[in-house]
């Protein structure tokens, strides 16, 4: 079977190259995004050298990573998306093979060139929609039938321009006939495709008599371009639901004067065209266009959704680890089943085994569980007593605040001093039940160990986070109204890239992590596992199934941390190994000492200050001289910095200094302010501790320890954006108002935000009422309508055409 898809994939390969990557690049290169002073034939070249690359290397990583000076100046974004539109256009090879078969496409050029570089099935289709033989049982396969003769002549008057509408008789058919050519010529399609577009409104309307959370949505009227993406996809969802129906109404003569316009070499003034015009919108393109720009809106609004979730994931895996070596203990809260802990050592190690696991019942005894705490607490004081303070790790989910008060109870009655951090908790529980939870922990209940996860999500996120599902760490939005498939593989290529960015100690990492490495899989995976412990890098080459294309996409990601060969701990490639020596001895660089980096230029002076060296060195070893300083900078990033997590740039640290200040002042929510009824009559509450939960492009959602999380608009940021904030990170918030719904309104704390009343938050979630100009003719395409939309009646044709 792995046989036959290698052999797929080269054939698929090949027919690619036949066609060209020059008209490949020359296609796509307008459709990445880039700064303006990238001239278009410096995207374009770089796209024709990129795209046979994806093939043959076939990791995103390690393209952007070890052929940078191939690439440029491309980055990550834009490589994943030409990975993508290769993957889409080589599997739509069977049909751009049939319109191929056509002479008419082999003799138009630019038809040609868009059959060859198209990766939209969608386009493809339209394109094939001319050729593509009548249904049976259809109009046009009846009038086959009755009138074979009227086929031709048909055909002759549209495409050809000979012979008078008069001499298609009958005229129905005709018209039926022509309605149909008109509906597949792809003149038509773009024109109106665009008009559609621009012009079509969505009206929404409630399909059932109660009262249901999509009330917000009801009598809305507006331009469809002007939904947002949140909106499109919780529309989609009420219409699925059966809680909303959908209009789309179109202004009809607009749509009619667009296909004159689009057909503007072969229309006349003729009833009979005319009516074929008018039959071809109503009776085909209408609802076909209305349905396609509704869908076209939806995967927009899919992709920007999955975009989010996956900057979210890669903020949350690559979230620096604390420079913090002491053991701690871990409460996973609870209420009836009890608070599970966990004592772990500083490198993630249950301290005793299973004996490191307990469960702390304190209802309705809580003396009883003081108690139980406290002799925990004593065990963690044993671990490290040479620190002032001990660490306690709690999850924020329900139950926290009754957790943090009674280990602060338990800690006051031992006389210690403890220092307590909350962690995303979610996941925790999905991950206790997984596999690599059962072989770590075979003889206990997958309950008891969600602690363990809690507590080494404070250590290292990305070793922890990786082992969980990304779908069950909470940190997109509508997560469930996106394709599961698109999603997951987003999701999978957002964790290669940052375990990728991070890099794995070979003889250390989990089966899952090592999983995550660019051209590994889980069989390869297990395959190094049962091999380590390993020496060197060259010795994954003895793994049995990992050959040449496989060791080059993966090795360099792949550390050897105590192994002979020092430059095995570096980001450097085996394959620029000799280069490397030979630049550390140019350079005067020790890979153990900081210090002999001296001070080294900034990245745009290091192409200037290293010229000699990069130009003798790419002389000698005939490579590029910006494959040279690529080595170098690798060379210096390892000496400098073997974690790219603790990188000194300014966004890490925007993010861990942000509003210190304010936190440092603020105070945990009261007790009795938890609920949301009580919230409502306290409203404006200031300066409250809170952790970020989720980030999106209207704001972020935090949790301030109420019943359930608020929402910190964009507009409540003052002069923060929304880029500076990352998942986990502690913010100070004031707490502006409740919403009969529950929905809390949140700002940055400090700004003085007055208290919003329930009117106000209720008026402002209403949608705008908004009407069809007057005079304008529109028909509606009903979706989850109970009645078919009607067949508008014909109207007055003269009217001046809008182009």
């Amino acid at each position: 079977m792995r046989r036959t898809l290698t052999l797929l994939s080269s054939m698929l390969s090949a027919k690619t190259e036949q066609i060209g990557w020059a008209k490949l690049s020359a296609a796509w290169s307008k459709q990445l995004s880039l700064p303006p002073t990238v001239t278009p034939p410096t995207i374009a070249g770089a796209v024709e050298r990129t795209l046979p690359l994806l093939i043959d290397a076939g990791s995103v990583p390690f393209v952007c990573r070890y052929r940078a000076d191939v690439i440029a100046p491309l980055q990550v974004t834009q490589i994943h998306q030409l990975a993508e539109w290769l993957n889409k256009h080589q599997s739509l090879e069977a049909t751009r093979e049939k319109l191929l078969q056509h002479d008419s496409i082999a003799r138009d050029r630019d038809l040609l060139f868009r059959v060859e570089t198209s990766y939209s099935k969608a386009e493809l289709e339209d394109l094939y929609a001319p050729f593509k033989p009548p249904s049976k049982g259809s109009l046009e396969d009846r009038i086959r039938k009755e009138h074979p003769s009227l086929i031709d002549n048909v055909d002759v008057f549209f495409y050809q321009g000979k012979g008078k509408p008069e001499s298609l008789r009958p005229k129905e058919a005709a018209v039926t006939l022509l309605a149909n050519r008109i509906a597949s010529h792809p003149a038509v399609m773009d024109a109106l495709l665009d008009t559609v577009a621009r012009y079509c409104r969505i009206k929404v309307e409630q399909a059932k008599d109660e009262k249901s959370k999509y009330g917000n949505y009801y009598e809305l009227d507006r331009p469809l371009y002007q939904l947002r993406d949140h909106q499109v996809l919780a529309i989609r969802r009420g219409s699925d639901q059966k809680a909303l129906k959908l209009n789309f109404p179109v202004d009809g003569d607009r749509a009619e004067s667009t296909i004159q316009w689009a057909l503007r070499d072969k229309s006349s003034r003729h009833a009979m065209w005319k009516d074929a015009i008018h039959d071809a919108w109503t009776r085909l393109l209408r609802k076909r266009l209305t349905t396609r720009v509704w869908r076209d809106k939806l995967a927009e609004a899919q992709e920007r959704s999955v975009s989010v979730f996956c900057d979210n994931l890669r903020k949350a895996l690559l979230a620096p680890p604390p420079n913090d070596h002491r053991p701690l203990l871990s409460l996973d809260p609870g209420f009836r089943a009890g608070i599970k802990c966990a004592l772990l050592d500083s490198d993630g190690t249950v301290h005793g085994g299973d004996a490191g696991l307990s469960t702390v019942n304190f209802i309705p005894n809580k003396e009883n569980g003081k108690a139980q705490l406290i002799t925990l607490l004593q065990k963690l004081k044993e671990l490290d007593s040479s620190s002032s303070s001990s660490l306690v790790i709690v999850g924020n989910g329900h139950g926290t605040q009754e957790a943090q008060t009674l280990v602060r109870e338990a800690a006051e009655a031992a006389g210690m001093d403890i220092e307590i951090k909350l962690v995303d908790e979610a996941g925790a529980s999905v991950w206790s039940v997984e596999p690599s939870a059962a072989r770590e922990f075979p003889d206990q209940p997958p309950a008891s160990v969600a602690a363990v996860s809690i507590g080494r999500r404070y250590q290292n996120a990305l070793a922890e986070l990786v082992k969980i599902p990304p779908r069950s760490l909470g940190l997109g939005m509508y997560q469930h109204d996106v394709a599961e498939k698109e999603l997951d593989v987003k999701l999978h290529l957002t964790s290669v890239d940052a375990v990728a960015e991070v890099g794995v100690d070979v003889n250390v990492g989990s089966l899952e992590i090592i999983s995550k490495v660019p051209g590994l899989t889980p069989k390869l995976a297990e395959r190094i596992m049962k091999e380590r412990p390993l020496d060197s890098r060259q010795a994954l080459l003895k793994v049995p199934g990992l050959g040449p294309k496989t060791f080059e996409n993966c090795a360099a990601f792949l550390r050897v941390d105590r192994g002979p060969e020092p430059l095995d701990r570096t980001l450097c490639h085996p394959e620029s190994y000799d280069l490397a020596r030979h630049l550390l001895k140019k350079m005067k660089w020790n890979l153990e000492d900081r210090a002999s980096l001296g001070k080294l230029p900034n990245r745009k002076e290091r192409p200037v200050v290293w010229k000699e060296i990069a130009e003798e060195a790419a002389g000698k070893f005939d490579v590029s001289k910006e494959r040279v300083l690529t080595v170098i900078d690798h060379l210096a990033t390892s000496i400098l910095n073997p974690d790219p997590r603790l990188r000194d740039d300014a966004a890490h640290s925007d993010a861990s200094t942000l509003s210190q200040d304010a936190i440092s002042s603020c105070e945990t929510l009261p007790a009795e302010l938890v609920t949301c009824d009580a919230l409502r009559k306290a409203c404006p509450v200031r300066d409250i501790k809170a952790v970020v939960r989720n980030v999106l492009d209207f704001g972020m959602f935090v949790d301030f320890g109420g019943d359930s999380d608020g929402l910190v608009h964009s507009s409540k940021l003052g002069t923060k954006r929304l880029n500076e904030f990352m998942v986990g990170q502690s913010v100070a918030i004031d707490i502006l108002g409740v919403s009969s719904t529950n929905r809390v309104s949140l700002s940055l704390a400090g700004l003085d935000h007055p208290a919003e009343s329930l009117d106000d938050m209720e008026k402002r979630a209403a949608p705008p009422k908004k009407s069809n100009p007057r005079g304008k003719r529109a028909y509606s395409t009903k979706i989850c309508n109970d009645e078919p939309a009607k067949k508008p009646k014909r109207g007055n044709s003269n009217k001046k055409q809008e182009l």
